[in-house]
Protein backbone atom coordinates (compact mmCIF):
# COMPACT_ATOMS: atom_id res chain seq x y z
CA UNK A 1 0.00 0.00 0.00
CA UNK A 2 1.07 3.65 -0.69
CA UNK A 3 1.75 5.36 2.24
CA UNK A 4 4.48 8.40 3.36
CA UNK A 5 6.65 5.32 5.81
CA UNK A 6 6.46 2.06 7.38
CA UNK A 7 4.54 0.69 10.25
CA UNK A 8 6.06 0.56 13.81
CA UNK A 9 6.02 -2.08 15.66
CA UNK A 10 7.25 -1.47 19.47
CA UNK A 11 6.41 -4.24 21.76
CA UNK A 12 9.30 -5.92 24.15
CA UNK A 13 8.06 -9.39 23.27
CA UNK A 14 9.68 -10.57 19.56
CA UNK A 15 7.31 -13.46 18.95
CA UNK A 16 4.55 -10.53 18.98
CA UNK A 17 6.65 -8.32 16.07
CA UNK A 18 7.00 -10.94 14.11
CA UNK A 19 3.25 -11.97 14.47
CA UNK A 20 1.98 -8.27 13.48
CA UNK A 21 4.93 -7.99 11.18
CA UNK A 22 3.41 -11.15 9.25
CA UNK A 23 0.03 -10.11 9.46
CA UNK A 24 0.20 -6.57 8.13
CA UNK A 25 3.03 -7.95 5.42
CA UNK A 26 0.30 -9.91 3.88
CA UNK A 27 -1.83 -6.80 3.75
CA UNK A 28 0.76 -4.80 2.10
CA UNK A 29 2.28 -2.73 4.42
CA UNK A 30 6.01 -2.10 5.24
CA UNK A 31 7.19 -2.72 8.75
CA UNK A 32 10.04 -1.82 11.28
CA UNK A 33 10.58 -2.87 14.71
CA UNK A 34 11.74 -1.57 18.29
CA UNK A 35 11.50 -3.60 21.12
CA UNK A 36 11.73 -0.80 23.70
CA UNK A 37 10.68 2.76 24.20
CA UNK A 38 14.02 4.64 23.48
CA UNK A 39 14.70 2.27 20.52
CA UNK A 40 11.21 3.12 18.98
CA UNK A 41 12.25 6.73 19.38
CA UNK A 42 15.57 6.31 17.68
CA UNK A 43 13.68 4.60 14.81
CA UNK A 44 11.29 7.55 14.54
CA UNK A 45 13.96 9.52 14.12
CA UNK A 46 15.72 7.68 10.98
CA UNK A 47 12.45 6.23 9.68
CA UNK A 48 9.35 8.76 9.86
CA UNK A 49 6.50 5.85 10.11
CA UNK A 50 3.53 6.52 9.00
CA UNK A 51 1.94 4.68 12.03
CA UNK A 52 3.12 2.92 15.60
CA UNK A 53 1.55 0.34 17.10
CA UNK A 54 2.80 0.57 20.57
CA UNK A 55 2.85 -1.84 23.42
CA UNK A 56 2.34 0.13 27.02
CA UNK A 57 4.12 -2.61 28.78
CA UNK A 58 7.54 -2.71 28.86
CA UNK A 59 10.63 -2.52 30.89
CA UNK A 60 12.52 0.82 31.33
CA UNK A 61 10.20 3.78 29.07
CA UNK A 62 6.68 1.75 28.97
CA UNK A 63 4.12 2.97 26.53
CA UNK A 64 2.44 5.81 28.33
CA UNK A 65 5.78 7.09 28.41
CA UNK A 66 7.14 6.50 25.17
CA UNK A 67 4.08 7.74 23.87
CA UNK A 68 4.15 11.43 25.37
CA UNK A 69 7.75 11.27 24.26
CA UNK A 70 6.68 10.41 20.35
CA UNK A 71 3.28 13.24 20.26
CA UNK A 72 6.29 15.58 21.63
CA UNK A 73 8.49 14.90 18.60
CA UNK A 74 6.40 14.13 15.99
CA UNK A 75 3.00 15.25 17.09
CA UNK A 76 1.08 14.35 13.73
CA UNK A 77 1.89 10.30 13.64
CA UNK A 78 -1.02 8.20 14.75
CA UNK A 79 -0.48 5.75 17.46
CA UNK A 80 -2.49 2.97 18.36
CA UNK A 81 -1.91 1.21 21.98
CA UNK A 82 -1.59 -2.47 22.65
CA UNK A 83 -1.95 -4.15 26.34
CA UNK A 84 -2.82 -7.74 27.55
CA UNK A 85 -4.00 -5.79 30.63
CA UNK A 86 -6.46 -3.47 29.47
CA UNK A 87 -8.77 -1.13 31.80
CA UNK A 88 -10.99 1.44 31.26
CA UNK A 89 -8.72 3.80 32.36
CA UNK A 90 -5.47 3.00 30.68
CA UNK A 91 -7.32 3.26 27.61
CA UNK A 92 -8.90 6.59 28.39
CA UNK A 93 -5.50 7.99 30.06
CA UNK A 94 -3.99 6.35 26.61
CA UNK A 95 -6.67 8.36 24.60
CA UNK A 96 -5.83 11.83 26.88
CA UNK A 97 -2.49 11.36 26.24
CA UNK A 98 -2.91 11.52 21.79
CA UNK A 99 -3.46 7.57 21.30
CA UNK A 100 -5.89 7.10 18.54
CA UNK A 101 -6.92 3.70 19.20
CA UNK A 102 -6.54 0.81 21.84
CA UNK A 103 -6.33 -2.56 21.00
CA UNK A 104 -6.31 -5.67 23.55
CA UNK A 105 -3.84 -8.68 23.83
CA UNK A 106 -4.22 -11.51 23.06
CA UNK A 107 -4.44 -9.52 19.47
CA UNK A 108 -7.42 -10.88 16.44
CA UNK A 109 -6.29 -10.14 13.25
CA UNK A 110 -9.32 -8.87 12.24
CA UNK A 111 -9.22 -5.78 15.54
CA UNK A 112 -5.58 -5.25 13.95
CA UNK A 113 -6.11 -4.14 10.40
CA UNK A 114 -9.45 -2.49 11.08
CA UNK A 115 -7.48 -0.34 13.94
CA UNK A 116 -4.43 0.00 11.24
CA UNK A 117 -7.12 1.39 8.77
CA UNK A 118 -8.66 3.53 11.00
CA UNK A 119 -5.58 5.20 11.94
CA UNK A 120 -4.56 5.68 8.45
CA UNK A 121 -7.90 7.23 7.10
CA UNK A 122 -8.61 3.67 4.96
CA UNK A 123 -12.36 3.26 4.69
CA UNK A 124 -13.60 0.68 7.02
CA UNK A 125 -16.04 -2.10 6.34
CA UNK A 126 -17.19 -2.87 10.10
CA UNK A 127 -18.23 0.54 10.60
CA UNK A 128 -18.77 2.00 6.82
CA UNK A 129 -15.94 4.95 7.98
CA UNK A 130 -15.74 7.98 5.58
CA UNK A 131 -13.76 11.06 5.91
CA UNK A 132 -15.83 14.06 5.47
CA UNK A 133 -15.62 17.63 6.42
CA UNK A 134 -16.94 19.03 9.15
CA UNK A 135 -15.32 21.93 10.37
CA UNK A 136 -12.50 24.49 9.22
CA UNK A 137 -12.97 27.14 11.90
CA UNK A 138 -9.54 27.32 13.69
CA UNK A 139 -9.80 24.62 17.31
CA UNK A 140 -12.44 22.58 15.31
CA UNK A 141 -11.55 19.20 14.27
CA UNK A 142 -11.47 19.24 10.78
CA UNK A 143 -12.52 16.00 9.41
CA UNK A 144 -14.69 13.05 11.03
CA UNK A 145 -16.25 9.93 10.31
CA UNK A 146 -19.28 8.74 8.88
CA UNK A 147 -21.88 5.88 10.49
CA UNK A 148 -24.48 4.00 8.59
CA UNK A 149 -27.66 4.58 11.23
CA UNK A 150 -31.53 4.01 10.95
CA UNK A 151 -32.11 7.52 11.95
CA UNK A 152 -31.22 8.79 8.11
CA UNK A 153 -32.57 6.10 5.95
CA UNK A 154 -35.66 7.50 6.03
CA UNK A 155 -37.12 10.91 7.62
CA UNK A 156 -41.22 10.97 7.70
CA UNK A 157 -43.47 12.53 9.70
CA UNK A 158 -41.21 15.54 9.11
CA UNK A 159 -41.76 18.74 11.68
CA UNK A 160 -39.67 21.59 12.28
CA UNK A 161 -36.27 21.20 10.05
CA UNK A 162 -33.04 21.70 12.48
CA UNK A 163 -29.47 21.48 11.79
CA UNK A 164 -26.94 18.83 12.43
CA UNK A 165 -24.78 19.18 15.26
CA UNK A 166 -21.60 17.26 16.79
CA UNK A 167 -19.45 17.59 18.93
CA UNK A 168 -16.07 20.18 17.51
CA UNK A 169 -13.49 17.91 19.04
CA UNK A 170 -12.97 14.49 20.41
CA UNK A 171 -13.32 14.27 24.57
CA UNK A 172 -13.36 11.83 26.75
CA UNK A 173 -14.56 11.26 30.88
CA UNK A 174 -13.64 9.11 33.41
CA UNK A 175 -16.49 7.56 36.14
CA UNK A 176 -18.05 4.79 37.69
CA UNK A 177 -21.16 2.20 36.08
CA UNK A 178 -24.12 2.58 38.60
CA UNK A 179 -25.22 -0.85 38.42
CA UNK A 180 -22.28 -2.42 37.41
CA UNK A 181 -20.25 -0.80 40.07
CA UNK A 182 -17.19 -1.34 37.74
CA UNK A 183 -15.19 1.71 36.73
CA UNK A 184 -16.31 2.94 33.47
CA UNK A 185 -15.55 6.03 31.38
CA UNK A 186 -16.60 7.63 27.55
CA UNK A 187 -14.49 8.60 24.58
CA UNK A 188 -16.38 10.96 22.49
CA UNK A 189 -15.66 10.94 18.41
CA UNK A 190 -17.29 13.22 15.92
CA UNK A 191 -18.97 11.86 13.53
CA UNK A 192 -19.74 13.02 9.81
CA UNK A 193 -23.90 14.56 9.05
CA UNK A 194 -25.94 11.43 8.31
CA UNK A 195 -24.67 8.97 11.03
CA UNK A 196 -26.41 9.21 13.99
CA UNK A 197 -25.73 8.32 17.70
CA UNK A 198 -23.23 5.25 18.12
CA UNK A 199 -22.26 3.43 21.30
CA UNK A 200 -18.97 0.95 20.88
CA UNK A 201 -16.53 -0.74 22.97
CA UNK A 202 -13.33 1.17 23.55
CA UNK A 203 -11.50 -1.88 22.32
CA UNK A 204 -14.19 -2.92 20.04
CA UNK A 205 -15.21 -2.77 16.27
CA UNK A 206 -18.94 -3.11 16.21
CA UNK A 207 -21.05 -0.14 16.74
CA UNK A 208 -24.57 -0.35 18.28
CA UNK A 209 -26.66 2.82 17.17
CA UNK A 210 -28.87 4.71 19.99
CA UNK A 211 -32.26 3.81 18.54
CA UNK A 212 -35.06 2.18 19.33
CA UNK A 213 -34.47 -1.02 17.44
CA UNK A 214 -31.84 -2.10 19.72
CA UNK A 215 -32.85 -1.54 23.30
CA UNK A 216 -32.16 -4.88 24.74
CA UNK A 217 -33.78 -3.84 28.26
CA UNK A 218 -35.13 -1.22 30.38
CA UNK A 219 -35.16 -2.47 34.25
CA UNK A 220 -33.99 0.41 36.15
CA UNK A 221 -31.76 1.67 32.97
CA UNK A 222 -31.95 1.80 29.48
CA UNK A 223 -29.39 -0.77 27.78
CA UNK A 224 -28.38 -0.54 23.60
CA UNK A 225 -27.17 -4.19 22.45
CA UNK A 226 -26.42 -5.70 19.36
CA UNK A 227 -23.98 -9.12 18.81
CA UNK A 228 -21.69 -8.52 21.93
CA UNK A 229 -21.55 -4.46 21.75
CA UNK A 230 -23.59 -3.08 24.90
CA UNK A 231 -24.09 0.08 26.38
CA UNK A 232 -26.28 0.29 29.92
CA UNK A 233 -27.83 3.05 31.80
CA UNK A 234 -27.34 5.17 28.50
CA UNK A 235 -30.54 7.59 29.60
CA UNK A 236 -28.26 10.68 30.76
CA UNK A 237 -25.93 11.34 28.46
CA UNK A 238 -28.66 10.88 25.63
CA UNK A 239 -30.89 13.40 27.65
CA UNK A 240 -28.14 15.94 27.18
CA UNK A 241 -27.68 15.05 23.48
CA UNK A 242 -31.13 15.78 23.06
CA UNK A 243 -30.95 19.00 25.25
CA UNK A 244 -28.01 20.34 23.11
CA UNK A 245 -29.05 18.72 19.46
CA UNK A 246 -26.42 16.76 19.23
CA UNK A 247 -27.11 14.21 16.13
CA UNK A 248 -23.88 12.65 15.33
CA UNK A 249 -21.50 11.19 17.55
CA UNK A 250 -19.92 7.97 18.61
CA UNK A 251 -19.79 7.07 22.00
CA UNK A 252 -16.86 4.65 23.54
CA UNK A 253 -17.36 3.36 26.44
CA UNK A 254 -17.24 0.12 28.72
CA UNK A 255 -20.24 -1.49 28.54
CA UNK A 256 -22.35 0.92 31.01
CA UNK A 257 -22.19 4.73 31.10
CA UNK A 258 -20.62 6.20 33.95
CA UNK A 259 -23.34 7.34 36.59
CA UNK A 260 -20.96 10.38 37.44
CA UNK A 261 -22.60 12.51 39.92
CA UNK A 262 -26.07 11.31 39.10
CA UNK A 263 -27.26 13.65 36.71
CA UNK A 264 -26.19 14.49 33.15
CA UNK A 265 -24.96 18.37 34.87
CA UNK A 266 -21.25 17.06 33.55
CA UNK A 267 -22.22 16.04 30.02
CA UNK A 268 -23.45 19.07 29.91
CA UNK A 269 -20.45 20.76 30.91
CA UNK A 270 -18.24 18.99 28.72
CA UNK A 271 -19.96 19.54 25.63
CA UNK A 272 -20.26 23.39 25.74
CA UNK A 273 -16.17 23.01 27.06
CA UNK A 274 -15.59 21.17 23.64
CA UNK A 275 -18.17 23.17 21.56
CA UNK A 276 -20.33 22.06 18.42
CA UNK A 277 -20.10 22.51 15.23
CA UNK A 278 -23.10 22.52 12.85
CA UNK A 279 -23.03 19.92 9.85
CA UNK A 280 -25.40 20.09 6.51
CA UNK A 281 -27.70 17.78 5.92
CA UNK A 282 -31.73 17.55 6.53
CA UNK A 283 -32.63 16.80 9.99
CA UNK A 284 -36.18 16.67 11.06
CA UNK A 285 -38.38 17.04 14.08
CA UNK A 286 -40.68 14.37 14.37
CA UNK A 287 -44.36 16.10 14.30
CA UNK A 288 -47.38 14.11 16.75
CA UNK A 289 -50.16 14.52 14.79
CA UNK A 290 -52.55 12.38 17.15
CA UNK A 291 -52.58 11.38 20.76
CA UNK A 292 -50.92 8.18 22.12
CA UNK A 293 -51.56 6.73 25.03
CA UNK A 294 -50.17 3.87 27.21
CA UNK A 295 -52.12 3.33 30.91
CA UNK A 296 -51.43 0.64 33.45
CA UNK A 297 -53.00 0.64 36.72
CA UNK A 298 -51.17 3.89 38.28
CA UNK A 299 -48.76 4.72 35.82
CA UNK A 300 -49.84 6.43 32.22
CA UNK A 301 -48.01 8.11 29.68
CA UNK A 302 -49.38 10.12 26.56
CA UNK A 303 -47.93 12.06 23.86
CA UNK A 304 -50.54 14.62 22.10
CA UNK A 305 -49.63 17.28 19.33
CA UNK A 306 -47.67 20.14 20.08
CA UNK A 307 -45.86 22.71 17.97
CA UNK A 308 -43.04 21.83 21.04
CA UNK A 309 -40.84 19.39 22.73
CA UNK A 310 -42.84 19.64 26.26
CA UNK A 311 -42.88 17.39 29.47
CA UNK A 312 -45.78 17.23 32.09
CA UNK A 313 -44.95 14.32 34.45
CA UNK A 314 -46.07 13.83 38.16
CA UNK A 315 -44.89 11.69 40.20
CA UNK A 316 -46.63 10.04 43.72
CA UNK A 317 -44.29 8.24 46.52
CA UNK A 318 -44.66 8.24 49.84
CA UNK A 319 -43.49 10.64 52.45
CA UNK A 320 -40.83 11.86 52.60
CA UNK A 321 -40.85 12.79 48.49
CA UNK A 322 -44.68 12.99 47.94
CA UNK A 323 -46.82 14.30 44.84
CA UNK A 324 -44.40 15.92 42.95
CA UNK A 325 -44.76 17.51 39.04
CA UNK A 326 -43.22 19.78 36.67
CA UNK A 327 -43.62 20.66 33.38
CA UNK A 328 -40.69 21.63 31.12
CA UNK A 329 -40.33 22.75 27.59
CA UNK A 330 -37.26 21.55 26.04
CA UNK A 331 -36.02 24.55 23.64
CA UNK A 332 -33.15 25.78 25.21
CA UNK A 333 -30.07 23.98 26.20
CA UNK A 334 -29.13 26.73 29.12
CA UNK A 335 -32.46 26.25 30.78
CA UNK A 336 -31.81 22.58 30.73
CA UNK A 337 -29.12 22.99 32.26
CA UNK A 338 -30.53 25.04 34.67
CA UNK A 339 -33.36 23.32 35.90
CA UNK A 340 -33.22 19.92 34.82
CA UNK A 341 -29.60 18.32 34.06
CA UNK A 342 -28.77 19.22 37.64
CA UNK A 343 -31.45 16.62 39.06
CA UNK A 344 -30.16 13.32 40.29
CA UNK A 345 -31.08 9.35 40.56
CA UNK A 346 -32.58 8.77 43.71
CA UNK A 347 -33.44 5.60 45.35
CA UNK A 348 -34.85 4.64 48.56
CA UNK A 349 -33.17 2.58 51.78
CA UNK A 350 -35.76 -0.04 51.73
CA UNK A 351 -35.34 -0.74 48.24
CA UNK A 352 -31.19 -0.54 48.24
CA UNK A 353 -31.31 -4.72 49.52
CA UNK A 354 -33.74 -5.59 47.12
CA UNK A 355 -31.97 -4.11 44.22
CA UNK A 356 -28.03 -5.27 44.74
CA UNK A 357 -29.69 -9.09 45.54
CA UNK A 358 -30.35 -8.51 41.78
CA UNK A 359 -26.67 -7.17 40.68
CA UNK A 360 -27.78 -3.72 40.55
CA UNK A 361 -27.15 -0.59 41.86
CA UNK A 362 -23.03 -1.96 42.76
CA UNK A 363 -21.92 1.38 42.03
CA UNK A 364 -24.30 3.03 44.16
CA UNK A 365 -22.10 5.62 46.65
CA UNK A 366 -23.27 8.65 48.82
CA UNK A 367 -21.84 11.45 45.87
CA UNK A 368 -23.36 9.87 42.89
CA UNK A 369 -27.21 9.34 44.13
CA UNK A 370 -29.70 10.76 46.30
CA UNK A 371 -30.67 8.02 49.14
CA UNK A 372 -34.32 8.86 50.96
CA UNK A 373 -34.58 7.53 54.44
CA UNK A 374 -37.85 7.64 56.25
CA UNK A 375 -37.49 11.56 57.11
CA UNK A 376 -35.52 12.68 53.59
CA UNK A 377 -31.99 12.40 51.94
CA UNK A 378 -29.71 11.01 54.33
CA UNK A 379 -26.85 11.27 52.11
CA UNK A 380 -26.76 15.38 50.90
CA UNK A 381 -28.81 18.30 49.96
CA UNK A 382 -31.67 18.50 47.69
CA UNK A 383 -30.67 20.57 44.96
CA UNK A 384 -34.25 21.27 44.12
CA UNK A 385 -37.19 20.60 46.58
CA UNK A 386 -38.94 18.36 43.72
CA UNK A 387 -35.56 17.27 42.26
CA UNK A 388 -37.11 13.27 41.96
CA UNK A 389 -39.62 14.57 39.65
CA UNK A 390 -37.06 16.40 37.67
CA UNK A 391 -34.60 13.46 37.14
CA UNK A 392 -37.91 11.99 36.15
CA UNK A 393 -38.16 14.09 33.18
CA UNK A 394 -34.38 13.76 32.08
CA UNK A 395 -34.43 10.39 32.44
CA UNK A 396 -37.91 10.65 29.96
CA UNK A 397 -35.67 13.28 27.35
CA UNK A 398 -32.73 10.47 27.19
CA UNK A 399 -35.04 7.72 26.72
CA UNK A 400 -37.00 10.02 23.79
CA UNK A 401 -34.16 10.27 21.42
CA UNK A 402 -33.94 6.77 20.98
CA UNK A 403 -35.21 7.82 17.09
CA UNK A 404 -32.34 9.88 16.82
CA UNK A 405 -34.98 12.91 16.13
CA UNK A 406 -36.46 15.16 18.56
CA UNK A 407 -40.13 14.71 18.91
CA UNK A 408 -42.53 17.71 17.96
CA UNK A 409 -44.92 17.12 20.98
CA UNK A 410 -46.32 17.27 24.50
CA UNK A 411 -45.90 14.09 26.98
CA UNK A 412 -47.88 13.82 29.84
CA UNK A 413 -47.07 11.08 32.11
CA UNK A 414 -47.41 9.46 35.69
CA UNK A 415 -44.96 7.37 37.62
CA UNK A 416 -43.38 5.79 34.66
CA UNK A 417 -39.84 4.82 33.79
CA UNK A 418 -37.80 3.42 31.13
CA UNK A 419 -40.24 0.72 30.22
CA UNK A 420 -43.07 3.25 29.59
CA UNK A 421 -40.58 5.74 27.60
CA UNK A 422 -39.69 3.22 25.26
CA UNK A 423 -42.96 1.57 25.08
CA UNK A 424 -44.93 4.68 24.11
CA UNK A 425 -41.59 5.60 21.59
CA UNK A 426 -41.86 1.96 20.00
CA UNK A 427 -45.47 3.28 19.42
CA UNK A 428 -44.28 6.43 17.14
CA UNK A 429 -41.62 4.95 15.88
CA UNK A 430 -44.24 2.02 14.07
CA UNK A 431 -46.22 5.53 12.79
CA UNK A 432 -42.87 6.45 10.73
Amino acid sequence: MSLTGPILIVDDEASIRQSLDGVLSDEGYSCIHACDGAGALEKIREAGPALVLLDIWMPGMDGIQTLRRIKELTPHIPVVMMSGHATIATAIGATKEGASDFIEKPLQIDTVLNSVRRALAKEDGDLAFAEVSVSAEPGFATEARVLKSPVFEKQTRKGALVPQRTLARGAVMYGQGLHSGKKSGLVFEPLGPGSGIHFVGVTDDHAVPAHIDYVGSTGYATTIRLGNTQAATIEHVMSALNAYGISNLLVKCDGEVPVLDGSSLEFCNLFEEVGLVEQKGGWHRIVIEEPIRIESGKTSIELVPSGRFEIDYTLEYPEPVGKQRFVFRLDDPAVYRKEIAPARTFGFVRDIGELQKQGLALGGRFDNFVLFGEDGPINCELRFTDEPVRHKIMDAIGDLYLLGRRIEGKVIARMTGHTQNISLLKKVRDLL
